[in-house]
């Protein structure tokens, strides 16, 4: 889980005494907890330094759905958060005082239910005609700490883990999947050429006809020129 990122207290220095060094340190934890619950980020000199990130997994889901082009549709989840959840004024006022973006746990889960409560998604699945367009896009996945998969179980958080790249730059995995664009009618999608298969990888533009392997318009030409060749044979034995 990646709550499991989160810190013990022993992690952080926090251990029982009776000095002014074990009280300071408890203090620190005391701050790290709330920074993790409310922030999600150093918020005072108390957590500066210290490995605050929010928590949180960022991730592609199989819909079930086909795109026009073939390859299968995903949706794209943020469990991270993002610091909206008590809206932009919010936001904009906690900035102006220094202060990081409610990132923390406690704002994630307002931005969770927020999100699971917006009906936008269902009346669109209800509404929509059912034959998705779709658009390739590039996003991060995993956690902030730029993890893809449980770093004690080895439990995968994410679908396709191969096909995850890291970039060096940001310390994150990123991936590439068809997300919807806009929905379209039958006849529209019917038509749109199928290149892709379900993973989204090209499809081969060779076929197999009566054991001939090329394209459709090479194996074609091949037969007739092989069948012309068999008239002209045909037509010289006869006339021996």
């Amino acid at each position: 889980m990646p709550v499991d990122s989160l810190l013990g207290p022993a992690s952080i220095g926090v251990h029982a005494g009776d000095t002014i060094d074990s009280v300071i340190n408890a203090v620190k934890g005391v701050g790290y907890y709330t920074d993790t619950i409310g922030f999600g980020a150093s918020s005072n000199s108390l957590t500066s330094g210290m490995d605050l990130k929010p928590l949180g997994i960022n991730y592609f889901l199989n819909t079930g759905q086909t795109c026009s082009n073939g390859a299968d549709m995903y949706q794209y989840f943020k469990g991270i958060p993002d610091g909206s959840a008590l809206g932009k004024k919010v936001k904009d006022s906690i900035a102006a005082m220094g202060l990081p973006p409610l990132r923390g746990l406690a704002p994630g889960m307002m931005e969770d239910a927020e999100a699971a409560l917006n009906p936008a998604n269902l009346m669109g699945a209800m509404l929509g005609s059912g034959y998705p367009q779709c658009k390739k896009v590039r996003l991060m996945v995993g956690d902030m700490y730029g993890n893809i998969q449980d770093p004690d179980d080895g439990t995968q958080w994410i679908d396709n883990p191969s096909t995850a790249v890291y970039d060096q730059a940001s310390g994150m995995y990123y991936q590439e999947q068809w997300v919807l664009d806009k929905m379209v009618d039958k006849d529209t999608w019917d038509k749109t050429a199928k290149t892709l298969n379900p993973d989204g990888s090209p499809k081969q533009a060779n076929k197999t006809i009566s054991g001939f392997v090329g394209t459709s318009k090479t194996v074609a030409s091949t037969i007739v020129v092989i069948g012309l060749l068999g008239l002209i044979a045909y037509g010289i034995m006869k006339r021996k």
